[in-house]
């Protein structure tokens, strides 16, 4: 598709268009359940998804001036940042004001946690840090800008914080001390945003184009065209960029070829979006807009474990009355599940251990969230550990493998009895009863205790290794010795053979392998 040439997604001007505010809307997020606007009329709203109406929106104040810039949903909580130089955490569910943050010189635009903080992205020349729990001012690290927007760099642990005249901050939040200072635009960012070591920078109008740079060396990657008149809100989510700007459009961005896919057209200009596997939610002046991507785009998530926790399949286990499974809780917790059971249920409330559990199976919470019972669990270097991460770590864990997938060498004779003609591959079963539903079927229906299965698909060896991989690391690499051929081939159907969840990344890592050894 013709970078200059993207295709328009347009939108519904009667259903699709949401007027709860009276002032321009600043800022986007969404949860499962509702969508969260913050606007310069000094409220948030709050809309049920399922229930796109302005009689269902519910307009709150968390205090009486000081018109919120930005809202971000953080577990239960929202975290709103406002011009009267504070930052308020509050429940949704009661509109009741959880903690008040105060003391900064300016107006606050932005917020970043990290750990048991909370830091403030000032439009002055500070950065403050507050202790979440006593709500104090840890320190205020002084800098040369004013600034407009920031990021959690999660791989690096370093926070980058966007300023005018173009400059980008990175602050070290172990130390609380300023390490590197650059330009990276012309004028002034408006947005900040990163993933896996990469972050994302956004200019201002006579700077729009949105730039990529390597989170560890600062060094650019490249860039995306932005808007014309500038670019404010941005997102990322599976293999796309989307961003909206001051030209009253949204734009949807592949992150491999960073080619422009999709405009939308909206009635006015956009500072905050956020998205779903659904719709996109996009600020557009005093409303906002419903944009559909649904069947637009290849979306996937990393949700199968969340999916496997709720349906209660396959648990065999009970931490207050809520079913989990034992292998789960070992990989995560590296303790006895009778221990984890008996910790939380002695130690914390049945909400706070809901809580954990959700991020035992994947669920994205803040540290401070889930701390306290992380080191009552004692769980080492718990800052660190993602479900993805104790899942690579699992797949070289090979004396905790518990099934055998018996795969045919295609190689041998068709005799399909002779155990000879088949190699087994160990992994472990809550991996392929999570991620497959051919092998969830298999577990369902069968009569008698086992812990080895035969693969039927007719695909090499080389390919199911590299597919079993894959369940654990989301992700395919190859090395010299493998068929890149062979491999893309046959694992081509495998999101339809084996049942994978609907959201599976498996796709898109063929389609780079593809570009990366020119297969057609």
């Amino acid at each position: 598709m013709s970078k200059n040439n993207p295709k328009e997604i347009k939108i519904d001007p009667q259903n699709d268009y949401l007027n709860v505010h009276t002032r321009m809307v600043r800022s986007v997020c969404i949860d499962e359940e509702n969508v969260y606007i913050a606007s310069f009329d000094n409220k948030v709203s709050q809309t049920p998804l399922n229930n796109f109406t302005k009689e269902e929106s519910h307009l709150y104040s968390f205090h009486t001036s000081g018109s919120p810039y930005q809202v971000r949903k953080t577990g239960d909580l929202l975290f709103s940042c406002h011009l009267n130089k504070k930052v308020i955490v509050t429940n949704p569910k009661t509109k009741k004001k959880v903690k008040e943050f105060v003391g900064c010189k300016g107006q606050v635009v932005q917020t970043v946690s990290y750990k048991n903080r909370i830091y403030a992205l000032v439009d002055a020349n500070e950065v403050v840090c507050w202790d979440y729990e006593s709500t104090e001012v840890i320190k205020r690290i002084t800098t040369k800008d004013k600034h407009l927007s920031g990021t959690l760099e999660e791989e690096t642990a370093k926070i980058f914080v966007g300023a005018r005249h173009g400059n980008v901050t990175v602050i070290d939040p172990e130390t609380n001390e300023i390490i590197k200072v650059f330009k990276a635009h012309t004028t002034n960012i408006d947005g900040i945003i990163s993933r896996d070591g990469i972050f994302y920078t956004t200019g201002d109008v006579n700077d729009g184009s949105i730039k990529i740079w390597d989170a560890k060396s600062y060094e650019s990657l490249g860039n995306f065209g932005g808007h014309e008149a500038g670019s404010v809100a941005i997102r990322l989510k599976w293999n796309y960029l989307i961003s909206g700007g001051n030209d009253k459009k949204v734009k949807i961005w592949d992150l491999d070829t960073k080619q422009c896919l999709y405009v939308v057209n909206l009635n006015g200009i956009c500072w905050g979006l956020d998205l779903n596997e659904k719709y996109i939610y996009a600020g557009s002046r005093v409303s906002l807009a419903r944009i559909n991507i649904e069947n637009k785009l290849d979306t996937y998530s990393e949700n199968s474990f969340i999916e496997f926790f709720k349906t209660q399949k396959f648990s065999d286990f009970e931490i207050f009355n809520y079913p989990v499974h034992k292998s789960i809780i070992k990989l995560r917790c590296s303790k006895e599940p009778e221990e984890v059971k008996k910790i939380l249920e002695t130690n914390f409330s049945r909400e706070e251990a809901f809580k954990f559990l959700e991020w035992i199976y994947g669920k994205n919470y803040s540290l401070i969230q889930v701390q306290k019972i992380a080191n009552k669990l004692e769980i080492v270097d718990f800052k660190k550990k993602t479900l993805k991460s104790d899942l690579i770590k699992a797949y070289s864990d090979e004396d905790s493998k518990d099934f055998f997938l018996a795969v045919k060498d295609i190689d041998g004779d068709d005799d399909d009895d002779d155990e000879n003609e088949f190699e087994e591959i160990p992994v472990h079963k809550f991996i392929l009863i999570a991620k497959c539903g051919l092998f969830r079927d298999f577990f369902e229906n069968i009569q008698e205790e086992t812990n080895k299965v035969q693969d039927y698909s007719g695909k090499s060896i080389e390919s199911i290794e590299h597919f079993i991989k894959y369940l654990y690391f989301d992700s395919l690499e190859l090395t010299a010795d493998d068929d890149p051929q062979l491999i893309v081939e046959e694992l081509e159907d495998a999101v339809e053979y084996y049942q994978l969840n609907k959201h599976s990344n498996l796709s898109f890592c063929l389609k780079k392998l593809k570009k990366q050894f020119n297969i057609k």
